[in-house]
């Protein structure tokens, strides 16, 4: 059976499952759409994402690629939209070079994390309700956001018990915008560590409440301490936007 290699473009609300990887006993979203595919093409065929997204983690462009036969694309592209559980949706399919990798040809990521200053039904499972005050300076997070930017050690800034053989993530940009009901950090790297943006997230927000200055990006990505950084923000509040490819 010849194969040819197509891209999904998925998105999900992460709220029920417990990431996006495939894991035994636990709902995932990888398991979520490698199920249906085998409902539809009659056979195991497994997804490869461009990166894992944590338990309770959201994604409006988490990239997949996955090689299938010519008779299966109009299959999966007419059957996945009423077969997918309404937590999860492909929402486009295209054939691609079949040496493209959804995760080694990224060239770069962006993810968004939501504060918000109220609780609002509507949107509160996709942000996290600011505790106590509900002020932060937007002006000293926006500094220690563009502090940011650039090739650095995250050692600081990364879950702890994570096993990598680079802590190098070189920050692309990172902006910080208030509006009437919160603030949106957005941060765009050529890589991820392990729980990266909702520490980095926790420390931004730590700064914005006063408890120290922007320079403390500064001193967290020169000292590798882990202890210095803010606490790691829950998962609701993160939202993975979009990968890029060359």
């Amino acid at each position: 059976m010849a194969l040819f290699r197509i891209m999904m473009k998925i998105e999900y609300d992460g709220t029920e499952f417990h990431g996006w990887q495939l894991q035994p006993g636990a709902r995932s979203v990888q398991g979520e759409i490698e199920s249906v595919l085998e409902n539809l093409c009659e056979r195991k065929l497994r997804i490869t994402g461009s990166g894992r997204t944590d338990a309770g983690v959201h994604a409006l462009g988490q990239i997949a690629h996955a090689d299938i036969s010519e008779n299966e694309f109009d299959r999966i592209e007419n059957g996945l939209p009423s077969l997918l559980a309404e937590d999860v949706a492909v929402t486009s399919l295209s054939r691609v070079e079949d040496s493209f990798h959804a995760r080694f040809d990224a060239v770069s990521r962006l993810y968004r994390y939501r504060i918000s200053k109220e609780k609002h039904p509507l949107t509160s499972r996709y942000s996290y309700i600011l505790r106590g005050s509900k002020t932060l300076d937007a002006d000293a997070m926006s500094k220690a956001a563009a502090l940011s930017i650039g090739e650095n050690n995250w050692k600081s800034m990364a879950k702890e018990g994570s096993s990598n053989s680079s802590w190098m993530v070189k920050v692309i940009d990172a902006q910080v915008i208030e509006d009437r009901s919160g603030w949106t950090f957005l941060i765009k790297a050529n890589r991820f560590l392990r729980g990266l943006v909702r520490i980095w997230a926790g420390t931004l927000a730590r700064i914005g409440s006063g408890s120290d200055s922007p320079e403390l990006i500064v001193e967290l990505l020169e000292s590798e301490d882990r202890n210095r950084a803010g606490e790691s923000l829950p998962a609701k509040g993160l939202t993975l936007l979009e990968v890029k490819y060359s």
